[in-house]
């Protein structure tokens, strides 16, 4: 969408290696424009259109569209000022679960290839999958990586609590993600490991050389009975936004699918742009 920004050659490899000139992507006069470091704080039917109101290093602005496309999820209920409350109401029903990635820095992995092995499920402690990160390759593909190398090893902690209803799993699961302090995320991470490969060689003092905690207070979407097709006669939550625009503003966002990957919003932002277009 804006060439002058990607100054490599026009090839995969150089997209998805080559620097990002950001001083191209807002400039006067081009056709798409991207702005970074706003926040939305408020849009609304004005007129014909939209009056979009946004924060920028502390400074509100304002302007003016003839049309618009949210794709900021369930905030999207807190942001339109004018939406109606079918629309909020069936925002109120996007429930999101906590979930924590952690990367451990390891010197070698050996302790795992020595079980044959470069991932796993685990069905008890803190964290619930563990697996050799998987890095993408362009153009030269490296040697392959030896157990005797350098890696990282991600984890990831999920914070459901089966029996208890899904609004109340969510918040307790973000009280968990949040209030627990990152030396207890080291702690735990540690004696789990040396459980499940201490006999293979594994030594957590010598062999973990570093440890980074991602906390995702609001990860991923978890659609409940009735989310995707409805439940009593009554009309999917999604459907609501799905179905037709809110006068000039269409709705976005993998939400929306109940998939939470790339091709889920590519799709969606499709529809919303087409709605409006139409």
């Amino acid at each position: 969408m804006i060439p002058e920004a990607m100054p490599g050659p026009n090839t995969l490899a150089g997209m998805c290696n080559g620097p990002v000139d950001f001083t191209k992507l807002d400039r006067e006069g081009q056709p798409v424009r991207i702005r970074l470091g706003a926040t939305v704080a408020d849009v609304r039917h004005d007129g014909d259109g939209v009056r979009v109101t946004y924060a920028v290093q502390g400074r509100l602005h304002t302007i003016h569209a003839r049309s618009v496309v949210m794709s900021a999820g369930w905030t999207t209920a807190r942001t339109i000022s004018d939406l109606p409350e079918n629309y909020r109401a069936a925002y109120q029903q996007f429930y999101r679960m906590p979930c924590a990635v952690i990367n451990v820095a390891v010197r070698n992995w050996r302790f795992m290839a020595k079980m044959g092995i470069t991932e796993c499920q685990c069905f008890e402690g803190l964290y619930r999958w563990l697996a050799v990160r998987k890095v993408a390759t362009f153009a030269e593909v490296p040697p392959t990586i030896s157990p005797d190398d350098p890696t990282v090893l991600r984890l990831k902690i999920t914070f459901t609590e089966p029996g208890v209803p899904l609004p109340q799993q969510c918040t307790r699961g973000r009280m968990r993600l949040l209030s627990t302090p990152y030396s207890e995320y080291e702690r735990l991470v540690r004696e789990q490991m040396t459980l499940m490969f201490a006999r293979s060689g594994f030594d957590a003092r010598r062999d973990i050389a570093g440890i980074i905690v991602n906390r995702w207070g609001h990860a991923y979407l978890c659609g409940q009975p009735g989310f995707f097709f409805g439940t009593e006669g009554k009309i999917a939550p999604r459907e609501v936004m799905r179905r037709a625009p809110f006068g000039k503003i269409a709705f976005a966002n993998s939400d929306l699918s109940g998939i939470m990957d790339h091709r889920a919003s590519i799709g969606e932002s499709d529809r919303a742009v087409n709605q409006l277009l139409a």
